[in-house]
């Protein structure tokens, strides 16, 4: 696609900011998504302002490569300390990993991936606030992570703020439509909220983006025995029974 046309149909001028494109993109794709919007011309008008953004995006990002200088690499004390996290972390040892989750972001206070982690180590310490602080910082630097807006979205949905849960779970789902957790917890959402319909929408999506997604499977069983669909929920429970064995 021509980046002019890129600019144009994001209703941008040539040479605009990458916050520019952003901000762009998320209101035209929050209009024009066919969940809001089901109709064939606005799926068309969406896949349109997708691939536009994606073209754009990666342009910006060659551009960055170029321009990349030598104090963007990470200090060798940084990574060490982020490494040491992550091994106590796989090891369940979340306090003692985000000790040194911390130790690597005084060195790169905009290390995005460890705010990250350093916000899942919080929230299995049921740390939700702290957790949520965490996925905020990783924002932030990087609004894009449809990983971060899923996990906030998580977090949010466990403190009871459903509706918060599901802005984020749209944010992760524009940003990633492949995103099969998110599409699953988005349905949860849904479903403790009584929108049955959207929740199983959610979880058909769930289990076509991953057919092996057992928890989606039984989600989705869930719902439609809520609805009186027995038959059709028992090869949901069925399926989701053989993938856990």
């Amino acid at each position: 696609m021509n980046i002019y046309k890129c600019y144009e149909i994001l209703g941008l001028a040539p040479g605009a900011s990458v916050e520019e494109i952003k901000q762009a993109y998320r209101g035209l794709v929050l209009k024009h998504h066919p969940d809001k919007c089901p109709t064939e011309e606005s799926e068309s008008r969406f896949r349109q302002i997708s691939d536009a953004y994606q073209a754009l995006r990666i342009q910006n990002i060659k551009v960055q490569k170029i321009t990349q200088k030598f104090d963007d690499i990470y200090p060798e004390e940084a990574v060490s300390s982020y490494e040491q996290a992550q091994t106590l972390a796989t090891k369940h040892q979340y306090e003692q990993a985000i000790v040194f989750y911390d130790k690597a972001l005084e060195r790169l206070p905009r290390y995005a991936n460890a705010w990250l982690k350093k916000g899942d180590a919080s929230y299995h310490l049921k740390k939700h606030e702290e957790a949520l602080y965490c996925y905020g910082k990783v924002l932030q630097i990087n609004p894009d992570s449809a990983d971060a807006w899923n996990l906030q979205g998580i977090c949010l949905s466990d403190l009871g703020k459903y509706e918060e849960a599901l802005e984020s779970f749209d944010e992760a789902t524009v940003l990633d439509p492949s995103h099969a957790p998110a599409w699953n917890f988005k349905g949860v959402c849904f479903f403790t909220l009584g929108r049955l319909e959207m929740a199983l929408d959610c979880f058909d999506k769930a289990t076509k983006l991953n057919p092996e997604f057992a928890v989606a499977w039984y989600n989705k069983g869930g719902v439609l025995a809520k609805i009186g669909k027995k038959k059709e929920a028992e090869k949901c429970y069925e399926k989701s029974k053989s993938l856990r064995q």
